[in-house]
């Protein structure tokens, strides 16, 4: 349902030219009196009323409605995201911290050992890590 209080200072006086069509509608009786009540609300005619209702589209304020309700929840899911990818960042951090420790712990190993083969997918994860991080 329309607010329209205070519509008198958007709605000009209507010329008394010859411009100006007169005819006759038939409305509801509920439509009428809403109307009416509007009117009186916004201290303008009943005419008034229904040339401002007829020349400002309601469905134009409802799309802009609808578009703004869309951009922020476009704003309240681009924060959420960017907080997953700092937690995520945080965690690749942790997890080449921990490897950086594994690898020097594994410098003496032999590099034929079943331990060898360890030490070189740690070294991998941490080349990938650092690949990563080159992107963020």
């Amino acid at each position: 349902m329309w607010n329209l209080f205070g519509v008198a200072n958007r709605i000009a006086r209507m010329p008394k030219t010859k411009d100006i069509k007169s005819t006759s509608l038939r409305l509801p009786r509920a439509l009428h009196a809403q109307l009416e009540q509007a009117a009186s609300a916004g201290g303008v005619t009943l005419s008034s009323e229904m040339i401002f209702r007829l020349q400002h589209d309601p469905r134009a304020d409802y799309a802009k409605a609808i578009l703004e309700e869309l951009r922020a929840r476009d704003l309240t899911v681009e924060h959420s995201l960017r907080k997953q990818i700092e937690t995520l960042w945080g965690a690749l951090d942790r997890a080449d911290d921990v490897l950086c420790r594994v690898e020097e712990a594994m410098a003496l190993v032999a590099p034929d050992s079943a331990p060898g083969a360890l030490r070189r997918e740690v070294e991998f994860a941490r080349q990938l890590i650092a690949a990563l991080d080159a992107h963020r």
